[in-house]
């Protein structure tokens, strides 16, 4: 008798889905930093860009080290955490009108999604039984 489980099907769902939105995030953060230099007139609106440029390569690095030199994975979580809680809040604070709330709803919106991320990429999948 076959018991078919669906929690690897599920957490490799889930990995799939972190990966794959860090890579999404990588060009977002990238481009748009990269787009954003030459716009960048205040030293808040240059913090943020360097925020957002570091963020993408932290980005491209956790997909990176969740496959190789897996040792370093959990303080390049750590910091990728950091700067895109960061580099969102910064965002609604420099660029326009200055809006703190958003910028605190941001922060928990972020660091909630971050958490998401690193927990999917923690959770173990079991190999491929079959």
């Amino acid at each position: 008798m076959y018991s078919l489980s669906l929690r690897p099907v599920v957490q490799r769902g889930f990995l799939v889905g972190a990966i794959l939105f860090l890579v999404w995030l990588a060009w977002q953060t990238l481009s748009g930093g990269f787009r954003q230099i030459p716009r960048s007139r205040t030293v808040g609106q240059k913090v943020e860009t360097v925020v957002q440029v570091e963020c993408g390569l932290l980005s491209l690095l956790v997909v990176l080290t969740s496959f190789w030199r897996r040792r370093w994975a959990p303080p390049v979580r750590t910091f990728w955490g950091i700067s895109f809680a960061t580099a969102a809040c910064l965002s609604s604070l420099v660029w326009g009108f200055p809006m703190p709330l958003i910028g605190v709803l941001f922060v928990a919106i972020s660091l909630l999604m971050a958490r998401g991320v690193i927990l999917a990429l923690r959770t173990p999948v079991p190999p491929h039984s079959g």
